[in-house]
């Protein structure tokens, strides 16, 4: 599958979205001592849910995933090991550079220590105690990299389940949409029930270390158990990308009209989670669930609608300076709240009412540079070294 230019920007609307997140709600300036007159404040109920960003990565992963291999994997045209030496290539590179910066720094401060192995295997993830020890980001990745080890299981599961092999080019039916809900919310509920499995054998085994699958809420935010159903919404989404004539369904206006129903939804769910975190109720914490969901499937939707030419929004996010964000836009998620923000941040923090924008250009440039200089050369050479004839 050829590249689509406006999902590869949406990773850096998705990034941009944790980085307000963290720069105007978790970690504001005034926090660090600097004047904040509150720039960006009447925003702010969006970006208090800016995490939301992280649960687009992963739908837009499960899409692009099942997307590009499902069909070769179903038809054997695809070996496993260029499929996992790509993803690692992928992820590992800029990892373990800036895990390599931001632990020479703690062990210069002194703060070096044993779990210092955890968060640099990309296993911090598991380890409610850990989840934002070395690089605070990259506890996602560890969900990411689980998502990647179990996608060849995962469509093996689908093709027993469903009657998708060899079907790409026919046209989705209702029976086949519904069969692979079911089997998709069957592997969902399956995947939640092993997590809630594996938490209970941790505690009750002592076996806990550092919170280690050491709670239900930890599982079902932090790990790949909990967080599965964000994949799921992107398989479903990339089969209904391949079984539906969306370039007709969506033709003329209608994709740009669906899109930004689409915006405004996601909005409209981001300020009404934020509106329920205020209520300490049972009914509240439910509904935040619900609205978590709904955020999900509306990025679903908003994939789908980006994958058809033609439209003003598509026009726009294919624009080359955007999709270059997006391409950066892994380093740019990596490199929040670590020691490398520090320079950047000194620099930014002086700029007055223009310190985000400075914060925000420093910290891309950052990234441009170590994805022309590193992480593409890297990429390249892993895949060339390792992957086999491809």
């Amino acid at each position: 599958m050829k590249e689509i230019k406006p999902l590869t920007s949406l990773r850096a609307l998705a990034a941009l979205l944790v980085f307000m997140y963290h720069y105007a709600w978790l970690f504001p300036p005034a926090r660090r001592g600097v004047d904040f007159g509150g720039e960006w404040i009447p925003l702010m109920p969006l970006w208090q849910q800016g995490q939301v960003g992280v649960s687009i990565f992963f739908v837009l992963s499960g899409f692009l995933i099942t997307r590009i291999y499902f069909d070769k994997m179903a038809a054997g045209e695809s070996s496993l090991r260029l499929f996992f030496v790509k993803r690692v290539a992928r992820i590992w590179p800029l990892f373990l550079l800036f895990a390599a910066i931001e632990h020479a720094a703690a062990l210069v401060d002194g703060r070096f220590d044993r779990s210092a192995l955890v968060t640099l295997s990309m296993t911090q993830g598991f380890f409610e105690h850990l989840r934002y020890a070395g690089l605070p980001t990259a506890w996602s990745l560890t969900i990411e990299e689980s998502f990647y080890v179990f996608a060849p299981l995962l469509f093996a599961l689908l093709l027993r389940l469903t009657d998708e092999k060899n079907r790409a080019e026919e046209p989705l039916t209702f029976r086949r949409v519904l069969r692979l809900v079911v089997a998709v919310g069957g592997i969902v509920v399956v995947m939640v029930g092993l997590g809630e499995l594996l938490v209970r054998l941790s505690v009750s085994a002592g076996a806990d270390w550092q919170g280690f699958m050491g709670s239900r809420h930890h599982m079902l935010h932090a790990t790949l158990f909990g967080r599965f159903p964000e994949f799921a919404i992107g398989v479903l989404t990339a089969f209904a990308h391949r079984g539906w004539n969306l370039a007709q369904l969506l033709r003329g206006w209608r994709a740009d009209v669906l899109l930004v129903a689409i915006f405004i939804g996601i909005g409209g769910c981001m300020g009404a989670k934020t509106s329920l975190e205020a209520d300490p109720s049972r009914y509240a914490r439910i509904l935040t669930y619900v609205f978590a969901y709904l955020l999900a499937g509306l990025s679903g939707g908003l994939i789908l609608g980006l994958t058809v030419e033609g439209g003003l929004v598509h026009r726009i996010l294919s624009w080359r300076p955007f999709v270059f964000l997006g391409k950066v836009s892994y380093g740019f998620y990596l490199v929040q709240l670590s020691v490398m923000m520090a320079p950047l941040l000194l620099v930014s923090d002086r700029m007055g009412w223009a310190r985000m924008p400075v914060l925000l250009v420093l910290t891309a440039a950052f990234c441009s540079l170590t994805y022309l200089i590193w992480e593409v050369p890297a990429r390249r050479f892993i895949v060339n070294r390792w992957g086999g004839h491809h």
